[in-house]
Formats: C-alpha cells, structure tokens, sequence
C-alpha cells in the first residue's frame, strides 16, 4: 500500500498526511476491512506519512488481533529490494501488509511479478499472490486506486 496524500514543504521524512489523504486512507480501509482483517503483520516505512497510513489502515483490528506496526528502513522510498523480498522469504505463508512510498513500491511490484513500471497513486492498495518471493513468481490479484 503506498501511504495517503500528504503535505509538502517539510523534509520528506516528517510529512504529515493532509486532509485529503486521511480520507484517503479510511475510505481504503472499509472498502479492504476484508482483507485487512486477515493481515499477519504490518510492516511501514519510518517516514511519517507512512505511518499515520498503516494506523489509519489497523486502527479498528490493532487491539482485536494483536497487530503491531513494524517499521522497516528498507520501505522507505530508496529501500532494497532484495531486503524486502529476503523478509518476504521469513514469512512465507503469511498475510503481509507493507505501507510504503514510490519507487519503492512499484520497483518491488516490478521486481515480484516481471511487470514493468508499476505505478501506485496515494492511498493504493495491490494485492500480489505468491507460493515463494523471488524475480517474476508473484501474480496481481488486484490493485485498488481511491483516487
């Protein structure tokens, strides 16, 4: 999921959601409160914007499932992909959800299933299916645009 809208003006790393994003963001969250509800873990860039994005997005499960917002440098929008997949790779089997920026997201999408130029406006959502993460062995189930 890449995060919501956010302001600018700011080092990007302390981006604040705007209005619009947070709306953004819960309009994503009830339309994929399905899917959510069957997420492992939550793993988020460090980044501000992508922070207030993944709680947005558990706010309503964090207590009822126990999920915790894992923060990983590796999301933030120059992360590693190789890193990412090699965490994918310790969690096989299980429901991840990543909250994250552009390129990184889309590189990743790219580099999983051997599209290329995946591009994820604000507040996205894909879906990808996997027996194992490696180059080209993910498929799309979906990607959801609320813009």
């Amino acid at each position: 999921m890449r995060h919501g809208d956010s302001l600018g003006g700011i080092p990007d790393s302390d981006r604040r959601l705007s209005d619009a994003g947070i709306k953004q963001i819960i309009s994503s969250s009830k339309i994929h409160i399905d899917v959510i509800g069957g997420i492992d873990a939550v793993y988020s860039s460090p980044y501000r914007r992508a922070q207030q994005t993944a709680s947005l997005m558990i706010r309503d499960l964090e207590f009822k499932n126990g999920l915790e917002i894992n923060f990983n440098d590796d999301l933030i929008p120059s992360g590693n992909i190789l890193s990412l997949t090699a965490l994918l790779e310790k969690k096989l089997k299980q429901r991840i959800l990543f909250v994250s920026h552009m390129p990184i997201l889309g590189n990743l999408v790219d580099f999983l299933t051997g599209n290329t130029r995946t591009f994820l406006n604000t507040g996205s959502v894909a879906s990808l299916s996997m027996d194992y993460p490696g180059e080209g062995l993910a498929s799309i189930n979906w990607i959801h645009d609320v813009t």
